[in-house]
């Protein structure tokens, strides 16, 4: 054979290779995304005092369902866990005439239990604000992606936002929404 129909046909054969291993990747990997979202609702705590401030940490954990219009029953009812950690540069919320609110970019870590004990972990970066004045409810919207976990969850991925309300006047009640997608 000449070599110089070798080449080619070596080059096509390479690129037909890794195109089924990558194509049969992608579709394995696919069949098993599925939507997701999770709600629940919870207690507050943390180091985050009546004002929020630069550099403090708001908690959350408390019980959490899953959606079954959404997704069915892979979490089931279960619990959650939520720590996000406001940065140090405020920004002024200003739906408050009078003493506004701050907004400070937050980052932290949270989980998703579910009902037999396996475990969803997560990273979420967003926004910690004040809704009003300094002092009132705090709202937290972010995105956030898995991680992993435990259980028939070790390799999870995925991701998509979460929104949580952090009330601290009214007993420290907090609910969560989870939405997105989750590959395990």
């Amino acid at each position: 054979m000449n070599s110089r129909y070798v080449k080619p046909t070596l080059a096509v054969l390479l690129v037909l290779g890794v195109s089924f291993v990558v194509g049969v990747g992608l579709a394995a990997a696919a069949v098993h995304v599925l939507d997701w979202r999770v709600l629940g609702s919870g207690n507050v705590g943390g180091t985050c005092p009546t004002a929020l401030i630069a550099d403090c940490t708001l908690t959350s954990s408390g019980s959490s369902s899953e959606s079954p219009q959404v997704l069915g029953t892979h979490i089931g009812d279960g619990s959650y866990s939520l720590s996000v950690e406001a940065g140090l540069t405020s920004l002024t919320n200003t739906t408050a005439v009078t003493n506004p609110g701050l907004c400070f970019a937050a980052s932290g870590t949270g989980t998703v239990t579910a009902a037999n004990g396996d475990v969803i972990n997560f990273n979420t970066v967003g926004l910690l604000c004040e809704e009003a004045a300094r002092g009132s409810a705090l709202q937290y919207n972010g995105t956030y992606r898995i991680t992993g976990g435990t259980g028939r969850f070790a390799d999870a991925v995925g991701g998509g936002n979460l929104a949580a309300t952090f009330e601290r006047t009214t007993g420290g009640v907090a609910f969560i929404k989870i939405d997105g997608v989750l590959n395990f």
